[in-house]
């Protein structure tokens, strides 16, 4: 028997930017949030010790906010996973997985802030573009 289950749950972690264009100043915020999905495994007779494992998969999603409003707000990585597994059935709720993340806090942080300046060259040329087209 198999069970998928997908679980959404903000993280804490978010780390804000100083952008300067065309004279104003602007702040991007990015924040990180995990999805997580399980899946249980193995077979669980009556008679026998179970041997179920469930198996997680944790993305961690970042997303970009602007302080002027809603323009450019979008999802800019989703590349990061971790994964395990652990015994028994996956419960529902999407418990599975979260003592790791809770360990892996820092190295969540570290990818939001990579993220962030990654994405400084790709946020200047889509506010360029707009500027662009309402000067049009």
């Amino acid at each position: 028997m198999s069970l998928t289950l997908i679980a959404m749950a903000a993280t804490a972690a978010t780390h804000s930017v100083q952008i300067d264009h065309g004279g104003k100043a602007m702040q991007a915020t990015y924040s990180a949030r995990t999805e997580i999905e399980t899946r249980t495994v193995g077979a669980k007779a009556p008679t026998r010790m179970s041997m179920q494992r469930c198996q997680w998969t944790a993305t961690i999603i970042v997303d970009r906010a602007l302080s002027n409003g809603p323009a450019l707000a979008r999802t800019v990585s989703n590349d990061k996973r971790f994964s395990g597994s652990q015994h028994g059935a996956c419960t529902p709720g999407g418990q599975a997985g979260r003592p790791t993340l809770a360990q892996k806090e820092s190295d969540i942080r570290q990818h939001l802030i990579a993220v962030a300046e990654k994405d400084r060259a790709p946020l200047l040329a889509e506010l360029d573009a707009i500027r662009n087209l309402a000067s049009n």
